[in-house]
């Protein structure tokens, strides 16, 4: 049996000679190990290296595709087999869907950036949380300031996604308008004529199809790489984006050259205009899929080398024979160090935590995109700090002096919660265990709910009040649902972070909590009869029993052992690669 049909693609009987049963013995594998990859993902889908990556939205974006590519391979072997209108179809739903899905992960290390970024600039912001109405906002006359209202509770990413799906609305009614109109597709056309199966592959009914395409991967594509021209993350994510848009780019001009130059009509008949999408298509899929696999497997590497050298430093303590603390070679690698038992040591972390950690947390954003356990850790040593100069002073306090500091702190620890800790209003919450969580969401959570709700509160009750004069877009107060978070800021290289955008640090004796009011006015304790309280929240909230110092010990004590073992390694060793002045540092 020759290798290929000497007619080729003629829609003649069904093309299982070798070529054929090549194509569609590769798919078939292909499939077969892409399901078990993207089922993986979705079972591992809460991995550190996953969570910031939107899984769903990335194995939507996959399967997606890869039923096009499936129908492509497929052609040639059925060999006329698929009707016109299903690939039709096949290239208007799902080339321009799956384009659309992947375009929106893509966007994820941008809009995941740029978080980092918000967050090291302005780390007292917060979401918040909607409460439930009967009703709507207001009466009827305010459709577009409620509109507004919507409109300016969604991020940039939710925005972008909005007008992606918007755009995948208006492709699926263009195609169904050419599907029903076209005489090629059906009896009750009004435009072109009926033709004959090869012919049905050609016209003008075809390119709506591949626009998408061609703007995702012309457009927007090279102005998502221009975008993210600065970042260098430690996981190799822009390098993912990179080659996954560059292999988009030939698709749609080769496509268009196959179907109308004379030149590639003996290429067609084994090689058919719209498999030369497939290319692309699979080395979107292999990137999009291979990078994050990669990534997970290195990760869980580096944690068994990790658990295995503090195994090595526990045992060498036991047997008192730590002896005494030597520099790291800058030319040894991580792995030597780990597996010889040798880490950067858990007291460099904390002097850096207590002093000048802009590097870190620059470090900790930008590269690993994990800034919020930086933020955590010092606004914790700076609460616990606080906490020591009110309460062990002399003569020690009692009765309502006593209840002002604790009132005092309260809303100290309540800002690290509201705006690391709690999954609903905060914009990057922290990760820790579910049994740590509950049990600060149980001495947080109530006020969380009255903090977060407030502002939305007064704002539904200020539209009912409006004038009956308003017109439908007139905003009586400021109605923003995010609470100081911008949307502007643009990703920046690795930098040290400027004195106007420092973190809430150790050292800074008056604190830069913006979110919830410590003025004294506010801290009397309920039942006070000095200043107005006005718009106070917590005017009337008794500060739990059990909140204490230590409220955040055991999430402090979970989110430091994940820094020392993770990212200040890292931090360490790319000091220590890059030769910075400030590079010494000690290993165990």
């Amino acid at each position: 049996m020759p290798y290929t049909n000497p007619g080729g693609y003629n829609f003649g009987p069904m093309n299982l000679d070798g070529y054929g049963i090549s194509l569609l013995s590769f798919i078939v594998v292909y499939t077969v190990f892409l399901l078990a990859a993207c089922a993986y993902l979705w079972l591992q889908r809460n991995h550190p290296v996953l969570k910031m990556r939107k899984v769903s939205t990335m194995l939507m974006a996959v399967l997606t595709l890869h039923v096009f590519a499936f129908v492509v391979f497929t052609v040639y072997p059925l060999n006329g087999g698929w009707p016109c209108a299903v690939e039709f179809w096949a290239m208007s739903v799902y080339l321009p869907l799956g384009i659309g899905l992947w375009q929106i992960q893509n966007q994820q290390l941008l809009m995941v950036s740029r978080q980092q970024t918000e967050l090291m600039e302005s780390p007292d912001t917060y979401k918040n949380l909607l409460p439930p109405r009967k009703g709507g906002l207001g009466s009827g006359k305010y459709w577009m300031l409620r509109f507004k209202m919507w409109y300016q509770g969604i991020s940039t990413k939710g925005k972008y996604e909005g007008f992606v799906f918007i755009g995948m609305i208006v492709q699926l009614i263009v195609s169904l308008v050419v599907y029903n109109i076209s005489r090629k597709f059906n009896s009750y056309g009004i435009v072109s004529q009926p033709t004959l199966p090869g012919q049905c592959r050609r016209g003008w009914e075809w390119i709506p199809s591949v626009v998408w395409q061609f703007i995702f991967n012309f457009f927007f594509g090279p102005y998502l790489l221009f975008k993210i021209r600065n970042i260098r993350d430690a996981y190799q994510w822009r390098l993912q984006t990179i080659i996954a848009v560059i292999a988009g780019l030939p698709g749609t001009p080769i496509w268009f050259a196959a179907l109308y130059a004379e030149k590639f009509v003996p290429v067609n008949k084994y090689w058919l205009p719209s498999m030369w999408f497939a290319p692309g298509m699979l080395a979107m899929e292999l990137v999009t899929l291979g990078f994050p696999l990669y990534q997970m497997r290195k990760y869980n590497r580096d944690a068994r080398e990790t658990d295995q050298a503090v195994a090595q430093m526990e045992d060498k303590q036991r047997a008192g024979s730590l002896g005494s603390i030597t520099v790291a070679n800058p030319r040894s690698g991580s792995l030597a160090r780990k597996l010889s038992g040798r880490m950067h040591c858990m007291e460099a972390l904390d002097s850096c935590l207590r002093g000048n950690y802009d590097s870190l947390q620059v470090y900790a954003s930008c590269k690993e995109f994990n800034g919020e356990n930086i933020i955590f850790l010092t606004k914790v040593i700076a609460f616990k700090q606080a906490w020591t100069g009110l309460f062990n002073s002399f003569p020690k306090k009692t009765g309502a002096a006593l209840d002002k500091d604790r009132n005092r702190m309260f809303r100290k620890a309540l800002n690290i919660f509201v705006t690391l800790v709690h999954k609903g209003t905060s914009p990057q919450p922290i990760n820790i265990d579910s049994s740590i969580y509950n049990r600060l969401d149980k001495m947080f959570g109530s006020a969380t709910a009255l903090v977060a709700m407030s502002k939305t509160s007064s704002r539904t009750s200020s539209l009912s009040a409006a004038s009956s004069s308003a017109t439908p877009w007139d905003d009586p107060q400021d109605i923003s649902p995010v609470a100081s978070v911008s949307e502007t800021f643009d990703f920046f290289p690795m930098r040290p972070l400027s004195e106007a955008s420092k973190g809430y640090g150790p050292g800074d004796a008056g604190s830069r909590e913006r979110i919830i009011s410590i003025n004294e006015e506010y801290v009397d304790g309920p039942g006070n009869t000095g200043a107005t309280t006005e718009g106070d929240p917590l005017e009337s909230y008794e500060v739990p029993g059990d909140f204490g110092v230590d409220a955040f010990k055991d999430a402090y004590i979970s989110i430091r052992y994940m820094v020392w073992t993770s990212t200040w390694q890292h931090y360490m060793d790319w000091k220590l690669k890059t030769g910075s002045s400030d590079t010494v540092g000690s290993v165990i």
